[in-house]
């Protein structure tokens, strides 16, 4: 008698389970959204599955995703925390602050960062975009 019981219970859970399961999938597919209607984060999240299986150079990727070069500590001399940045920084976007000393006008802070621009480009930095900021 309590082995019949047992069986009863194993048969009604699986009944559960398999009405569960079709349940489960006779759901309705997510409604597919127009194209017209995608935001910014939709679009990211569109060419994030484009480029999930894209096998992209190393050189290729953003400067976010490139895997840092190992540093090597044994040639770096505590007394000189330059040297260090320039090895952990090889390769990568730096950003560079300067201050224009006396009092320019706006006008001569403009020329003044004009020529900047243009020496740094000169000297073969590639220089995408620059912002002044006034103080």
């Amino acid at each position: 008698m309590a082995s019949s019981f047992g069986w009863r219970c194993v048969a009604v859970l699986l009944f559960a389970v398999f009405i569960l399961s079709v349940h489960c999938s006779d759901s309705k597919p997510k409604k597919k959204k127009d194209i017209r209607d995608y935001n910014d984060a939709d679009m990211a999240r569109l060419l994030e599955q484009w480029e999930k299986d894209d096998d992209i150079e190393e050189g290729d990727l953003p400067e976010h995703r490139r895997p840092s070069p190992p540093i090597d500590f044994s040639k770096v001399d505590p007394s000189k925390p330059e040297d260090l940045l320039k090895m952990s920084k090889k390769g990568k976007t730096v950003m560079v602050f300067a201050t224009v000393s006396g009092n320019p006008t706006e006008k001569e802070t403009e020329e003044i960062t004009s020529l900047w621009q243009g020496s740094l480009f000169n000297a073969n930095f590639d220089i995408q975009r620059y912002c002044v900021t006034y103080m």
